[in-house]
């Protein structure tokens, strides 16, 4: 790694733990990159040239609090091999933990209401979202042989359901 790579990734982790402290206090659907590139200390031209739009850094800062909610999930869930409620108990502990996550929570609370600039940040989540949860229920054995492909998760902490 050269200094510019080093330079960076250390803008990339920052910029990721600012934007996660600024997502603590504010919903997505009321942010601005105007939000994000006075937080970040950035220049606008530095901000597109590094991540493109305002779906990239937030996509990342979604995805990590999705991988550490779903490792909290995935040490949770019964350990049993034989477990006949795994699903509904993974499906539980879903609800409990992206609860517990105000970023997750405001996200899934107000993804509904997103304008459309934010469809590719969607199906984005949703997949990683899909990845990770197929990641823990093919670790449990007697679920391997299982054909998950269909299974499609429930948006949570709506009334209504999302078309994707």
């Amino acid at each position: 790694m050269n200094k510019n790579d080093i330079k960076n990734t250390n803008l990339l982790w920052k910029s990721i733990a600012d934007t996660r402290s600024l997502l603590l206090t504010r919903k997505i659907r009321q942010l601005k990159v105007s939000d994000l590139i006075s937080v970040l200390n950035l220049s606008r031209s530095k901000f597109f040239r590094f991540f493109g739009n305002m779906n990239i850094i937030l996509e990342l800062v979604i995805s990590e609090e999705l991988e550490r909610s779903y490792d909290l999930i995935a040490r949770n869930l019964l350990a049993g091999l034989d477990n006949p409620h795994l699903i509904a108990e993974l499906n539980l502990l879903r609800a409990i933990y992206l609860r517990k996550n105000s970023i997750l929570y405001n996200y899934y609370k107000g993804i509904l209401s997103l304008p459309k600039r934010y469809t590719i940040l969607i199906h984005a989540i949703a997949a990683k979202e899909q990845q990770l949860y197929m990641n823990i229920l093919s670790k449990q054995r007697k679920h391997i042989a299982n054909d998950y492909s269909q299974i499609k998760l429930l948006p949570l902490f709506q009334n209504r359901t999302i078309n994707q």
